[in-house]
């Protein structure tokens, strides 16, 4: 059925609400946001504007893969309109906020995500905000969370996630790197640097780092001497759970945990916990 034409223009100019995830688990986030843009992969199909319509895109897109999201594809660059709104979010943590340029979709083979749409982003967080940490209802979190590229939201839940992120405050608001790093860290290894970059202000410094438990050897200032203790390394405080029962029967195999964020409630009395967020806060 042929949509007619003055439906079809109300419905272009009509303001719609996508979540479009920037990769798994953000992966593309900071590419996305430093080229003003959102982006998409199956970067096999080429320039989808050399494709005429869904029918075409669904056969192409079946010669490379077997199971199908050319509807997905076919949304991203049919239905999302200037004007329209953006949340880029894994379900998880939302990244930021934006609006659809008039430029539209392009094929930037420049992108690691080849499939873009030019978006002006209002807000844009180095450490992505946790769909929990600002109480999104449980209706909309659930629907973030779908397994899905891309889904249009209903204006309802637009505003509900737009109100909640107005509200939200963060030292990190405005920045785009701190201490070298594009965002927040993501994995150990990245938490890791983010020590080094801090460890003047934290008044120590790095003796070892290894790959066996414990990771590395601090040496740490006490009482105007360089006092050497033994680190775990972990992006979260809960990840030391691994290493529990190694601890427990030698508590003097580890002095303390270093982390991004402590997440930790229940961790043993004795074990020093260094939450690096909690540290940078204080200085940006």
């Amino acid at each position: 059925m042929i949509m007619p034409k003055d439906e079809r223009q109300f419905m272009e100019r009509k303001i719609r609400y996508w979540k479009i995830a920037p990769g798994s688990k953000g992966s593309v986030w900071v590419e996305q946001r430093d080229n003003n843009c959102t982006s998409i992969g199956w970067n096999e199909l080429g320039d989808l504007r050399k494709i005429n319509d869904f029918n075409q895109l669904k056969k192409k897109y079946k010669k490379i893969w077997k199971e199908g999201k050319a509807n997905q594809i076919w949304a991203f660059y049919d239905k999302v309109k200037p004007n329209h709104k953006i949340v880029a979010s894994s379900g998880e943590y939302i990244y930021g906020l934006g609006t659809v340029r008039e430029e539209g979709y392009r094929f930037n083979e420049n992108l690691g995500f080849h499939h873009a749409i030019a978006v002006n982003w209002e807000k844009k967080f180095w450490c992505p905000v946790s769909v929990e940490e600002i109480a999104l209802n449980e209706g909309i979190k659930k629907r973030l969370r779908l397994n899905r590229t891309i889904l249009e939201l209903k204006e309802r839940e637009w505003d509900n996630i737009q109100k909640k992120i107005e509200k939200h405050k963060s030292p990190f608001d405005g920045h785009s790197v701190i201490n070298g790093l594009l965002q927040a860290p993501r994995t150990e290894q990245e938490t890791i640097v983010l020590f080094s970059a801090m460890s003047d202000l934290l008044h120590m410094r790095i003796s070892y780092v290894g790959t066996r438990y414990p990771d590395a050897f601090v040496q740490v200032k006490e009482r105007g001497e360089w006092v050497t203790k033994s680190a775990e390394f972990e992006l979260y405080s809960s990840k030391f759970k691994d290493h529990l029962d190694q601890y427990k029967k030698n508590r003097e195999s580890c002095d303390m945990i270093i982390c991004w964020e402590d997440d930790w409630a229940r961790k043993p009395k004795d074990l020093r916990v260094v939450e690096l967020r909690k540290e940078l806060e204080k200085t940006v």
